[in-house]
């Protein structure tokens, strides 16, 4: 069984914070969130993986994932967005026949894909698909299903008869690419994997589902970013390796090597990387902290601050907010409200001016 992650396609729902850093790699809970994906299907015993990329991110997935999982893995390089059914083409010589696991690197996954796996080996089916029974259909593409099946399925639909969400993740075996081929041929230009599934139910193919017992997200927005964060967070272990000054530290809290907290009030669950500096400061919970930050005479609390930032003198909250990497903000007097704030890279914003 191989897998293969979908990482190629931009994203405007996370603009600015994605001018700069792809989606897949933003941290949370200071990990990028493929990298969430990855250790799931390594754990399910599926070690032969490909991650499709633009050419232009390449360097960047390469160094970031070497960093976390000590691995090489295999990219393939989507030169333009043509839909999906173009990508699974560039896969085929990769997979070889095999079977395999398809997922969205945008999407959080926390359930026991090996059993999903399994049942899939030990079934007759062409395509089997993970379902989520959603409260808000409307917001996914859903499912329909009848005999044990999958029957239809529809994009985002005004008003869904169907409350099961398709969760990203799809296991097929070599007859998919038949079906690629085909649907192509019919020139219909971005080729969607719901196309490829219907001609599988019109040519005779099962196409079979799973519901899913756990956790999934698709990660589409700042909000949906703080709610993932939140959720990995409220798992934490303590472990602090760094030095505690003159401080009030209390819940659960990671703080990684070389970090300093001194003469600040800390309330977990919160996590903090390496050699980050933080004084005369409350933060708050579910709050993620890069590495290399700096904070000063600031209040932070259901935040991800992403690595080398520099936060002083925001005395009122910054609250559900996302700072992307190297940036500055600072404060010059209170203003008696919270502060959201979504910021990319290396931006400064002053507040109280």
């Amino acid at each position: 069984m191989k897998a293969l992650i979908f990482c190629g396609s931009g994203d405007k729902n996370l603009i600015p914070i994605t001018y700069t850093i792809p989606k897949e790699l933003i941290p949370i809970g200071n990990k990028p969130l493929v990298v969430y994906t990855i250790e799931l299907l390594l754990k399910s015993g599926i070690n032969e993986l490909a991650i499709v990329v633009n050419a232009f991110n390449r360097p960047l997935f390469e160094r970031v994932l070497k960093y976390y999982l000590k691995k090489d893995f295999h990219y393939l390089i989507e030169k333009e967005p043509k839909g999906i059914v173009h990508t699974l083409l560039l896969a085929e010589e990769f997979i070889k026949g095999d079977k395999f696991i398809m997922l969205l690197g945008d999407n959080f996954f926390d359930f026991d894909l090996k059993s999903f796996i399994r049942n899939f080996e030990g079934e007759e089916m062409t395509c089997k698909i993970l379902l989520k029974e959603v409260e808000e259909p409307e917001k996914f593409s859903v499912a329909y299903i009848g005999n044990g099946r999958i029957i239809d399925l529809e994009e985002r639909p005004k008003m869904a008869f169907s409350n099961l969400a398709i969760a990203g993740l799809y296991a097929f075996n070599k007859n998919i690419f038949e079906a690629c081929k085909a649907i192509k041929d019919f020139n219909m230009g971005q080729y969607q994997i719901a196309n490829v599934v219907k001609w599988l139910m019109g040519n005779g193919y099962k196409v079979g589902y799973e519901k899913l017992k756990g956790r999934w997200r698709n990660i589409d927005s700042p909000s949906e970013l703080i709610e993932q964060n939140i959720d990995i967070l409220s798992s934490l272990e303590r472990n602090i390796a760094g030095e505690v000054i003159d401080s009030k530290v209390s819940g659960k809290i990671i703080l990684m090597e070389g970090s300093t907290i001194y003469n600040s009030i800390i309330r977990g669950p919160i996590v903090i990387g390496q050699n980050t500096t933080i004084k005369n400061s409350y933060i708050g919970p579910y709050t993620s902290i890069g590495n290399g930050v700096t904070i000063d005479k600031s209040n932070i609390e259901n935040s991800i601050i992403l690595d080398r930032c520099n936060i002083w003198g925001v005395e009122d909250p910054i609250d559900s907010s996302v700072i992307g990497e190297g940036s500055t903000i600072m404060g010059t007097r209170s203003m008696r409200k919270s502060h959201k704030i979504i910021v990319g890279r290396n931006s400064k914003v002053y507040l109280g001016v």
